[in-house]
């Protein structure tokens, strides 16, 4: 089932500020709309029936940071549970839970069906490049 969330930010949120705003993944965050990737995936998850699924975003998200920085679906969740940068790109607090390792894998393998993980590269590349944070020259 897949529910829209509300996130608020807790007391602990305030560690954020210590990212600079010069990091990879905060320019990537400020030039890409990644609204696209819940539109893209809402016909692969039932919306009345099931237990509550990890948001596809997020999912994705931790999916952009294993690609960027050559990470395993365990050592990406290891990393994210201590690194306050992936954290704030994937959208929890601090003291927030992180999904499974093996919940990366049946993220890719059930619900990207339709779609790869390229095709979502592909289109954040695109923003990028149209925001002029990378240069589309090759």
């Amino acid at each position: 089932m897949l529910e829209s969330k509300h996130k608020q930010l807790s007391l602990h949120s305030i560690l954020y500020n210590k990212i600079p705003d010069n990091h990879l993944l905060k320019l990537i965050n400020s030039a890409v709309d990644f609204s696209f990737i819940n539109k893209l995936l809402e016909g692969s998850y039932c919306k009345y029936y099931g237990r509550p699924a990890k948001e596809p975003e997020m999912m994705a998200r931790l999916l952009i940071i294993q690609y960027l920085y050559n990470l395993s679906d365990v050592q990406v969740i290891k990393d994210t549970a201590v690194n306050l940068a992936y954290m704030w790109f994937i959208g929890i607090n601090p003291e927030d839970d992180l999904p499974d390792p093996s919940l990366l894998a049946k993220f890719r393998t059930q619900r990207l069906k339709d779609i790869t993980l390229d095709d979502i590269i592909k289109e954040v590349v695109k923003q990028c490049v149209d925001k002029g944070i990378i240069k589309g020259t090759g």
